[in-house]
């Protein structure tokens, strides 16, 4: 992007390319994204109509869904999309009630007070606070933003757009292929993996079916998959939204592999963390629980169907001042720690 090349800088040369450093004046009622992506693109026109969306991610990496193919496709259906916004001369869609950072509490009297740039990470650390002040904050709920299709069975090729390189479980038994390429979810037209995550992420959790149009050689085809109660989960320990949750777990660690938990007999379902570190003196710290220590077990919890992450579960079914019982493996050792959680580390 900023040094693009070939096709894609030829393409550019149609577009009026705005690099966006610091939201404070952005209206992100509009402009709604996953705020823990890398890179993330709205291809619009001068109307602020909002054409389609690039960017995105899943669990396993941060640039994914970044590539100079699926750029250059998203490039080519943006003007596809403007020439034929021109052609129809359709009304605007309605422009959603405006939100900007400065009505999150948090940013209004932190970075706006003080001058400071409004950064992505600053939007869902100050929406997790906002919630929890107001009461509002529903933590089974409302922490799975931007779903991962992978969970449905339905893999994605990076650099096709959204042509399906895999399927399996619910996908395959509800009649997804290989080389579909998915254009609808819900009867919203989709373009991309953006607008795929983010037409998923409007989807509700309670709903129990989700709605795919695919294009087969020459054959729209429509499809419904079922979803289970848990279909929005994902890894949401990386989000910034989740590291403003309270209480804290009291230490920070890395997950285990499923070779690494292997060695050591735990289950692939089961809790396995290493911890990895304190930064400041915490409550777990003063009862002895040292870096280096693998937690398999909260308050006798040793598998939970939605995470795999003790420090996730902590987070989502704990109060601040609750007492916790944690047991770690060291040195080959079986240990046993009790502590208070506190709201926050510092």
């Amino acid at each position: 992007m900023v040094n693009p090349r070939g096709k894609i800088a030829k393409l550019l040369r149609d577009y009026v390319c705005i690099r966006i450093a610091d939201l404070t004046g952005v209206d992100i009622g509009l402009f709604e994204f996953d705020p823990d992506s890398t890179l993330y693109c709205f291809i619009l026109n001068a109307d602020e109509q909002i054409y389609m969306r690039f960017g995105g991610r899943d669990d396993e990496s941060a640039e994914t869904f970044l590539n100079a193919e699926s750029l250059e496709t998203a490039l080519e259906r943006g003007l596809e999309q403007h020439e034929k916004q021109k052609a129809a001369d359709a009304p605007k869609p309605k422009r959603p009630d405006p939100f900007f950072p400065r009505d999150y509490p948090d940013i209004k009297n932190d970075e706006i007070a003080k001058g400071k740039c409004v950064h992505c990470h600053h939007l869902g650390q100050a929406k997790t606070k906002m919630l929890q002040g107001q009461g509002k904050l529903d933590r089974l709920k409302d922490m799975w933003i931007y779903p991962d299709i992978k969970r449905l069975g339905v893999q994605i090729d990076p650099k096709k757009g959204l042509e399906i390189d895999g399927v399996e479980g619910v996908a395959k038994d509800a009649g997804l292929k290989k080389k579909d390429e998915i254009i609808k979810l819900e009867g919203q037209r989709v373009l991309t993996f953006g607008d795929l995550q983010y037409a998923l992420n409007m989807h509700p959790m309670e709903s129990k079916t989700l709605k795919l149009t695919v294009q087969r050689k020459d054959e729209e085809v429509d499809l419904e998959l079922p979803l289970d109660k848990w279909w929005r989960v994902t890894d949401i320990a990386r989000r910034a939204g989740t590291h403003a949750l309270e209480p804290f777990p009291e230490f920070w660690g890395k997950e285990l592999d499923k070779s690494e938990k292997r060695k050591l007999g735990i289950k692939e379902d089961e809790f396995g963390l290493e911890i990895t570190k304190f930064w400041v003196k915490t409550n777990a710290q003063a009862a002895g629980v040292q870096v280096g220590d693998v937690v398999y077990a909260v308050d006798d919890l040793t598998t939970i169907e939605y995470t795999t992450n003790p420090t996730t579960w902590i987070r989502l079914n704990k109060d601040a001042g609750d007492t916790i019982t944690i047991k770690v493996l060291r040195n080959g050792k079986k240990l046993e720690f009790s502590f208070k959680l506190k709201a926050r580390p510092w």
